[in-house]
C-alpha cells in the first residue's frame, strides 16, 4: 500500500521490536499522517526494523533520544515544514522521554512525572505506599550486605530486582542471602546494559506466590486481563500470554480494582499503561509487580485485537491526536502467545517448520526474534531476550488457543551444535 507524504507528522522516539511501533505507523498512515522515527544511529538500529519501516516508508532520523533539547530542536525544525501533531514512544526506555517532549511542545501525552516514576521501581513503590495493599513488602539496597538484611527482615523467598530495566534482566527469586548478595553484586557491577546507564542499586521485594495476570489500560481505565505463563524460579521470563484471563468474577474485580488503584496512584491517567499484578497464594488478595506508562509489549495488544477486535494502539494514537478512544470492549474469542526459548549457549545451524506451523488451524504469527537466524552464537542471559520465537493463535477458549499454540511450537525446529572451546570461553 502507498501512502500520501503528510504535512502533519507524529515523532516516535526509537522503537521495540516487537511491531507496536509498526502498527502505530501504518494507523497514522491510514490517517494520513506522517509518522517519523528518531534513534541516535539510525544505522544501528536491527535489520528487522530497518526492513518493517523502510517497507512501511517511514524515515528514520538521526538524534540525540538521550537529549530532550535535542528532540525538541529536530520538532522545531519540522514544524518549518509542516505541523507536528505528536511526540510520543511506544519503547519502554524512551516512554518518559517522549512524555517529557510532549508537554514542552503543547502537545497531548501522560504527565511527564508520571511515567518517570514508572521507570524506577523505587519511585513507582513509593508512589504506591500511600494506598494501602497494593505492594508487596519492600526496601532499596544499595549494597550486597544491605540487600541481604532486607531479605532477612522480609523473609525469603524474596525478589531481587534492578531498578530501571525491563524485561525481566537480572531479576531473581532467591532462597537464602548468598543468593542475595551473588545477583545485587551482579546488577551492581553492570554499569551500562544495552546503551542504558544502570543505577547501582536494587530493590528486594516479598515475593507474591500467586498467579500472575497484567491490566491493559487506556486513560486510567481497564479493558481487560491478560493470563500471564511464567517460567519457573529462579527466572520470571514470561513465556506466553492468554487474552482475555478466564477468571471468578471477585478475582476479576479484585485485580482491575488494584490495577486502576495503581495507575491513578502513580499518575498515569492519560493513554495507554499496563499493568503487572499476582494474586496472594490464597487467591483472596493481589499485590502490583509493576506500573508501566506505555502499551504493553510481547504482542499483548496483538492478542487483544484478535480477541477482540479493538487495537489498543490505534486508541493510544487517537488520543495522541486529541481524539476520544472508545473505551469498550468485549472479546468473543480468545488469543495465546507462546514464546520459544534459546538454548543457554550453543551455534544456531538451522530454523524449520515455520511456514508448516504457519498453516496449522487458529495460527495468526509465526514470528522469529529479531537477531534470530542460523549461524549465530548465542549465550543464555536469564531475561526475555532468550526468546527464539512467538506463536499467535486464536481459539474459543483458553485450552483451544493454548493448545493451537503449542501444537505450532512443537512444529518449529532449531538444530544447534556445540560451540567450539574459543567461543565458549569468549
Amino acid at each position: 500500500m502507498e501512502y500520501p507524504v503528510s504535512p502533519r507528522y507524529v515523532v516516535f522516539i526509537d522503537s521495540p521490536w516487537t511491531g507496536a511501533g509498526q502498527d502505530c505507523a501504518r494507523f497514522l498512515l491510514e490517517q494520513g499522517i506522517t509518522p517519523l522515527i528518531l534513534a541516535a544511529d539510525p544505522a544501528h538500529l536491527h535489520p528487522s526494523l530497518l526492513h518493517d519501516y523502510a517497507e512501511l516508508g517511514v524515515a528514520i532520523h538521526a538524534c540525540d533520544v538521550d537529549s530532550a533539547d535535542a528532540i525538541v530542536a529536530f520538532c522545531d525544525d519540522l514544524a518549518t515544514r509542516g505541523e507536528v501533531v505528536g511526540v510520543t514512544s511506544v519503547y519502554e526506555y524512551y516512554c518518559d522521554m517522549g512524555a517529557r517532549v510532549a508537554a514542552r511542545l503543547g502537545l497531548a501525552g501522560p504527565a511527564p512525572e508520571a511515567v518517570a516514576i514508572c521507570r524506577s521501581k523505587s519511585a513507582m513503590r513509593e508512589a504506591m505506599a500511600p494506598v494501602p495493599g497494593l505492594n508487596p513488602l519492600f526496601r532499596v539496597a544499595e549494597s550486597p550486605e544491605e540487600a541481604a538484611a532486607a531479605a532477612d527482615a522480609i523473609g525469603y523467598p524474596v525478589v531481587v530486582k534492578p531498578l530501571d530495566l525491563t524485561g525481566s534482566l537480572f531479576v531473581r527469586r532467591c532462597e537464602n542471602a548468598e543468593d542475595v548478595t551473588a545477583i545485587t553484586a551482579e546488577v551492581m557491577g553492570l554499569g551500562e546494559y544495552l546503551g542504558h546507564e544502570v543505577t547501582p542499586k536494587v530493590i528486594v521485594e516479598e515475593c507474591v506466590l500467586g498467579a500472575e495476570y497484567s491490566a491493559e489500560i487506556v486513560h486510567g481505565k481497564v479493558l481487560g486481563l491478560t493470563e500471564k505463563i511464567g517460567s519457573e524460579p529462579p527466572l520470571f521470563l514470561e513465556m506466553g500470554h492468554v487474552f482475555p484471563a478466564a477468571l471468578p468474577g471477585e478475582q476479576e474485580r479484585l485485580l482491575v480494582e488494584k490495577a486502576e488503584l495503581a495507575v491513578k496512584a502513580v499518575g498515569i491517567t492519560w493513554g495507554p499503561s499496563h499493568v503487572e499484578l499476582k494474586l496472594t497464594a490464597d487467591g483472596k488478595d493481589a499485590r502490583v509487580i509493576e506500573v508501566n506508562g506505555r502499551i504493553a509489549g510481547d504482542r499483548i495488544p496483538e492478542a487483544v485485537r484478535i480477541a477482540s477486535g479493538v487495537d489498543m494502539c490505534r486508541l493510544h494514537m487517537t488520543a495522541l491526536l486529541g481524539g476520544a478512544p472508545d473505551l469498550t470492549l468485549t472479546a468473543d474469542r480468545t488469543a495465546a502467545i507462546h514464546f520459544l526459548m534459546l538454548k543457554s549457549s550453543g551455534h544456531l545451524d538451522a530454523i524449520d517448520g515455520v511456514e508448516e506451523a504457519l498453516a496449522l488451524d487458529g495460527v495468526r504469527e509465526v514470528h522469529l526474534r529479531p537477531g534470530v537466524q542460523a549461524g549465530i552464537d548465542y549465550r543464555a542471559n536469564g531475561s526475555n531476550r532468550d526468546r527464539a520465537a512467538w506463536i499467535i493463535t486464536e481459539g474459543a477458549d483458553r485450552d483451544q488457543a493454548l493448545a493451537r499454540a503449542h501444537k505450532a511450537g512443537d512444529t518449529l525446529t532449531f538444530t544447534w551444535s556445540p560451540l567450539s572451546e574459543t567461543d565458549a570461553e569468549a
